[in-house]
C-alpha cells in the first residue's frame, strides 16, 4: 500500500503564509473604493430569479420610507470574465408597477437609471461623459404588464453597441425581481480582471402605477445625470470579505436618525419623554457576518453622550429585507450639536464598520 508523503511542518506554514498574503493582496481593496462586484456563479441564466445572485453583494435602498410596501428595494452586483450583472429586488404592490414610457425613453416610470464608467485613466470618473461610460435604462414593465426593456440616453445612442444585452424579470408575492446584463464587449477599451475598478450608480425609479414620481440613487444623487465623478468606485473581487466592510459599510447599511411625529404607538420607550430613532440596514445576503450593531451618540468634541444597542425589525420576510432600530431621549443630544454613528461589530466583536447618516440628496426633491 502507497503511503502520501509527509511534508514538513515549515514548509507547509510557509506555503500557507504565501498563499494567505497573496489571496489577501488580490482582494485588498483599493483607494476610495465604496463598493464590490462579486465574482458570479458559472453558467448565469437571465430570467428574473434573483438565486444567483444569494451572495452577491447588496446596497439596501429605502429602508426607512414611510411606504414600506411600495418603497424598499435592493440592489446587487456581480461580474464574470463576460459581462456585469445586476439585479434587483423591490417590494411593491402590483397596482403599483407600470412604466408607460416609450421605448426609447424608460425614465418615466419604474425602472432603473444605471451609470456605468469604465474609462481609464484620467477620464475615469470625469466630469463629462465620453467613450467608455454610459447612461442607459432598463426596466421590468411594458405599461403595466411585465415587459422587460434597455434603452440608451437619447444623446449617447452611440455610447455603446448593445451587444448581448439582457433584461428578464419575474414577478413575486410582495414585488418584482429583475436581472440586468450587460457584456464587457459594449467596452472595448476594458478588461474586466480581479481587482479592477470601475464606477456605477445605480438609481431606482417609482411610478406608483403611472409616470415616475420618486427616485434614490444607491451611490451618488441626481448629480450622476450630470457627472461620471458622481459615481462610486466598484472594485471586481471574488467574493465580499470581512476586510471590505470598512469601505463597503456605508452603503452595506445605510442608516437615517429622526425624531418621529407621532410617538404615542411607540410604546413604555418614549411613554416619558420626547425620542429619537435611529435605524440602519440590514444587507440580505450578510446576516451571518456581523453580531450588534451599537448607536453612538457624541457632541461636536467627539465625547461619548450615550451607546445604544441595535435590535433588530423585520420588514418583509420575502426577500429577507431587515432593519436595526435603537432609540434615546432627545435631551441626551441637543439637535444640531452631536453627531450620530453605528458601530458594527462581528460575532467576535471586532468592529467592521462605522456608518453615519448620509449627508446627501438622494431623491428626486433636494434635502436630506
Amino acid at each position: 500500500m502507497s503511503t502520501i508523503p509527509k511534508i514538513p511542518t515549515r514548509l507547509l506554514a510557509t506555503a500557507f503564509l504565501l498563499s494567505s498574503s497573496l489571496a489577501a493582496s488580490a482582494e485588498e481593496l483599493q483607494p476610495g473604493v465604496r463598493g464590490v462586484a462579486t465574482r458570479a456563479p458559472e453558467n448565469m441564466k437571465i430570467d428574473g430569479n434573483l438565486e444567483e445572485f444569494a451572495d452577491a453583494f447588496c446596497t439596501p435602498v429605502e429602508y426607512f420610507h414611510a411606504d414600506q410596501k411600495n418603497r424598499p428595494a435592493q440592489f446587487f452586483y456581480m461580474w464574470d470574465d463576460e459581462a456585469f450583472y445586476a439585479g434587483l429586488r423591490t417590494l411593491e404592490e402590483e397596482d403599483k408597477q407600470a412604466n408607460p414610457s416609450p421605448d426609447d425613453k424608460l425614465w418615466g416610470g419604474d425602472g432603473v437609471e444605471w451609470y456605468f464608467d469604465t474609462r481609464r485613466g484620467e477620464k475615469f470618473r470625469d466630469r463629462n461623459w465620453g467613450p467608455g461610460a454610459v447612461h442607459c435604462y432598463w426596466t421590468a414593465f411594458t405599461n403595466k404588464e411585465l415587459g422587460p426593456r434597455f434603452c440608451v440616453r437619447p444623446d449617447m445612442l452611440d455610447a455603446i453597441p448593445k451587444i448581448g444585452i439582457e433584461v428578464a424579470a419575474r414577478r413575486t408575492e410582495h414585488g418584482v425581481e429583475t436581472e440586468f446584463k450587460l457584456p464587457w464587449a459594449n467596452f472595448p477599451e476594458f478588461k474586466a480582471a480581479l481587482g479592477e475598478v470601475i464606477a456605477l450608480d445605480a438609481e431606482l425609479c417609482y411610478s406608483d402605477g403611472g409616470i415616475r414620481v420618486f427616485r434614490t440613487f444607491a451611490f451618488g444623487s441626481p448629480l450622476s445625470v450630470i457627472q461620471p465623478a458622481s459615481q462610486g468606485k466598484i472594485q471586481l473581487v471574488e467574493r465580499l470579505e470581512p476586510d471590505h466592510w470598512e469601505s463597503c459599510g456605508p452603503v452595506m447599511m445605510p442608516l437615517r436618525v429622526d425624531v418621529p411625529w407621532n410617538q404615542h404607538a411607540r410604546g413604555d420607550r418614549a411613554a416619558t419623554s420626547a425620542h429619537a430613532f435611529a435605524q440602519i440596514a440590514v444587507p440580505p445576503n450578510q446576516t451571518d457576518e456581523f453580531g450588534v450593531v451599537y448607536f453612538e451618540v457624541r457632541d461636536l468634541e467627539g465625547k461619548l453622550l450615550g451607546k445604544y444597542l441595535a435590535s433588530e425589525e423585520s420588514m418583509q420576510e420575502e426577500g429577507n429585507f431587515a432593519r436595526l432600530t435603537a432609540n434615546w431621549p432627545t435631551d441626551v443630544a441637543v439637535p444640531g450639536a452631536h453627531h450620530v454613528t453605528a458601530v458594527v461589530y462581528d460575532r467576535e466583536g471586532k468592529v467592521l464598520t462605522r456608518v453615519a447618516p448620509r449627508l446627501q440628496s438622494v431623491n428626486i426633491n433636494v434635502g436630506y
